[in-house]
């Protein structure tokens, strides 16, 4: 946690790890409802790390800023009777997402641009374009109640397979 600064009012990072958790039925269920293409089940492993970060500034002219990463890997048993038979999955979620106070079009669209150009750089599945990642975004920052999203956007993705391309992106 900073706080206290001359720009930066307060902030925190924080990093979570689990590793060796056992899945739950339920979360097993859950796994297999999002992720087809590994047989989980309940009493599998699985590890998992984040990284969040947020940024509240002093003035009100400069935006909040809140970005997070985290991988997920669940390891499951082939054979029941011999737990040396596993296979492996993993993939990532994460993203970034701007609160500003006061609106300067020129910080929003260089924002915007920047996770742009980001995505444009890597290979990355069909399903992870800048556009459906914003579009995630705004879904998920939208406050119903109030009939309007929070902040300017950002991205949002989860269920992202993890491969070297898509390692490259999250770094």
């Amino acid at each position: 946690v900073i706080q206290g600064g001359d720009i930066i009012e307060k902030g925190a990072c924080s990093f979570t790890l689990i590793q060796k958790g056992v899945l739950s039925a339920e979360r097993a269920k859950a796994i297999r409802s999002r992720q087809s293409t590994l047989d989980v089940k309940p009493g599998d492993t699985y590890s998992a790390a984040a990284l969040s970060i947020v940024l509240h500034t002093r003035s009100p002219k400069i935006p909040t800023f809140r970005s997070d990463v985290r991988i997920f890997l669940v390891s499951s048993s082939t054979n029941r009777e011999n737990d040396d038979d596993t296979e492996t999955m993993a993939w990532f979620g994460g993203g970034a997402d701007l609160t500003p106070y006061y609106l300067y079009e020129d910080d929003i669209s260089d924002f915007h641009a920047l996770y742009r150009d980001l995505c444009a750089q890597h290979t990355l599945p069909n399903e992870y374009t800048y556009e459906t990642m914003k579009k995630a975004c705004d879904d998920y920052f939208y406050l119903p109640a109030r009939c309007e999203h929070r902040g300017t956007g950002g991205i949002f993705f989860d269920d992202m397979n993890a491969s070297h391309d898509t390692q490259k992106f999250v770094q």
